[in-house]
């Protein structure tokens, strides 16, 4: 199942008024249960000091330690590089006190599921907050995802703009470089990317996070010319 499948699964799960009882994966349960408020228990919760964040960093992977151990080396640094990101952009843009991170590894399809969330005050938000960019910003969270996904930065530092809301570069970490699939979700506004497909969706009203989670998805095999420094610098 892709990540637009497991997504599309969450989305009918939420508009059937949370009804579980159908056959999902655990990657859209994990979703299910954080749009609604109440995360299963594989999810961590951490708070945003860096002593906390770095130990639910090193507890995720650790996940990956009995079924992915001849990965492990090769996997390190894409996973540290993306949950440092995800949980900074968190800290630096939500106004919240706390997050959540997921860590799975499939083994039916052997790819590794990530998701990095918060309850805080959406991309859009954070860009009103902020003061930036409104010329370009509209009035959506839709119009806030598409400048994110451009690099339009919410950092008041120069030479940062390439960067967007930690979202542009991941994105190509984990599509270009990966080979796998990326969204992310902020109020009703859905961003899917994958190999050769980019979409951004206006959810319907009633489907509305209060905060933003980024979800991702790739083989737990890294390709043999992947070079994180190609995303990082």
């Amino acid at each position: 199942m892709s990540l637009s499948d497991t997504i599309f699964d969450f989305l009918a799960t939420v508009t059937d008024n949370g009804n579980t009882a159908k056959k999902t994966s655990s990657f859209a349960q994990a979703i299910t249960s954080l749009y609604l408020g109440n995360p299963v228990p594989d999810i961590f919760h951490f708070s945003l000091d860096d002593k906390t964040t770095a130990d639910a960093i090193s507890s995720l992977k650790n996940i990956l330690k009995i079924n992915c151990h001849n990965n492990l080396k090769s996997l390190n640094p894409p996973l540290t590089y993306l949950f440092d990101e995800l949980i900074c952009n968190i800290q630096q843009h939500a106004q919240t006190d706390k997050g959540y991170a997921y860590l799975n590894y499939n083994e039916s399809t052997q790819h590794i599921e990530i998701i990095v969330a918060d309850c805080g005050i959406t991309i859009y938000g954070s860009y009103v907050s902020m003061q930036k960019h409104l010329d370009k910003l509209g009035n959506s969270d839709a119009d806030a995802l598409n400048l994110a996904q451009k690099g339009y930065s919410v950092k008041n530092l120069p030479n940062t703009e390439n960067r967007g809301y930690g979202i542009s570069s991941n994105i190509k970490l984990v599509v270009n470089g990966l080979k796998g699939e990326f969204s992310v979700l902020s109020g009703n506004a859905l961003m899917i990317h994958s190999s050769g497909k980019s979409i951004i969706l206006s959810l319907p009203k009633e489907i509305d996070f209060k905060g933003t989670m980024i979800m991702a998805t790739f083989p737990s095999e890294v390709p043999t010319d992947f070079d994180i420094y190609k995303y990082t610098s």
